[in-house]
């Protein structure tokens, strides 16, 4: 686990500190959105293997207090980061809800939430689509939780609507990422060869998600009919703007002018395609990481101790972030990535090695265990 929530660590920050040019156009948009995808996923595990595992307890009040505590945490902290005005869009406040849609799912065995996981992943973009045609178009496309949205009840509700439908992260079609994390860890991660059944598991749902939606887009019309489309605005250049659309991340929810975008699978395109295929390649690199583990686990010490504390390092990351922008001296060199990818490497082995949990799972933890033991009754002598 910590060595998929390093890996995820590392794609996100080579995502907001390199260009396409510098790692190459492909391995770019293989990061673009799916490190986000894979913490998802990984949040959903750790949600039920910190509820009883395989095998949930017969009373969750302490463990949903906890966790609502920590969603709430987390809820602040991502409207913080967001108002220090970083460039990278902060996806906080969607797990924190997504942790309160969980709540009530705790008690369910693997195969109601494995079902529940394959129909978000159709349903939730569907509605998605369905509700955001009959809108009218945001001002701004894949916007983020903001405090100022909470200052009146107009703003309220457009954070509601940012966060379930419009953001970058929408929850409504971001729930199928929990949900595959929850079922994965109630099914268990210790069972014989659960690394390479995993493996399996999301290598299929890749293909089937990237695979199908090439397939649509190349066999059955999708990319002609986008192509027509975008040829009325820019006569001629159809084509080449589908290119580069298709090469590109999209705001967090698909277009809905004309359907056909819904046949798409690029990072934040929020479409059926894409939440299998990326759901896909996130479950097949947590199988990954549980068959590295068992095969160099010295040698991967450094990546499992970043993994130990995501949420300390992705703050602290925008936190350097804004700095470096703020006094200009931001460029496109390999001096930036290199150094914002080393030093949480030995920051956190560090750290791990003398002190052990990282500073903000340190308060987070002691949130969730403050808040678990409210409501709880003192013992009789």
């Amino acid at each position: 686990m910590d060595i998929a929530r390093g890996l995820a660590v590392l794609g996100m920050i080579a995502v907001h500190t390199t260009s396409a040019e510098q790692i190459g156009e492909f391995a770019h948009f293989a990061l673009s959105g799916r490190a986000s995808i894979l913490f998802a996923v990984l949040a959903g595990v750790s949600l039920t293997l910190t509820t009883g595992g395989t095998r949930p307890p017969e009373r969750l009040g302490a463990a949903r207090r906890s966790i609502a505590a920590r969603a709430l945490a987390l809820f602040v902290l991502g409207l913080v980061l967001t108002q220090l005005g970083s460039p990278a869009l902060v996806i906080l406040t969607t797990y924190a809800v997504l942790f309160l849609i969980a709540l009530p799912l705790l008690r369910l065995s693997w195969q109601r939430l494995a079902l529940a996981a394959a129909v978000a992943a159709v349903a939730g973009p569907l509605l998605s689509f369905a509700i955001r045609s009959r809108m009218t178009s945001p001002d701004v496309a894949g916007e983020s939780a903001r405090f100022e949205m909470l200052t009146s009840i107009d703003g309220v509700r457009h954070l509601g609507s940012v966060i379930l439908l419009e953001g970058t992260y929408p929850v409504l079609t971001w729930v199928p990422f929990l949900l595959a994390g929850m079922a994965i860890g109630r099914w268990g991660l210790r069972r014989e060869r659960v690394g390479a059944v995993l493996v399996a598991l999301g290598s299929t749902l890749a293909v089937l998600g990237l695979g199908g939606s090439w397939v649509a887009l190349n066999l059955f019309g999708g990319k002609d009919a986008l192509v027509a489309f975008l040829d009325k605005s820019m006569p001629g250049e159809g084509v080449q703007m589908l290119s580069f659309m298709l090469r590109s991340s999209g705001p967090g929810v698909v277009g809905t002018d004309p359907w056909q975008w819904m046949l798409t699978s690029t990072p934040h395109s929020g479409t059926v395609f894409e939440v299998v295929g990326s759901g896909g390649i996130a479950i097949a690199v947590l199988g990954l990481s549980l068959l590295a583990a068992g095969i160099a686990p010295r040698l991967l010490t450094p990546l499992a101790a970043l993994g130990s504390m995501p949420l300390t390092i992705y703050a602290g990351h925008i936190v350097v972030l804004v700095l470096v922008l703020r006094s200009e001296s931001f460029t496109y060199s390999w001096a930036l990535p290199v150094s914002f990818l080393v030093v949480p490497l030995v920051f956190a082995t560090m750290w791990r090695r003398y002190l052990g949990r990282g500073p903000l799972e340190w308060a987070l933890n002691k949130i969730g265990a403050g808040a678990a033991r409210l409501g709880s009754r003192p013992a009789v002598s």
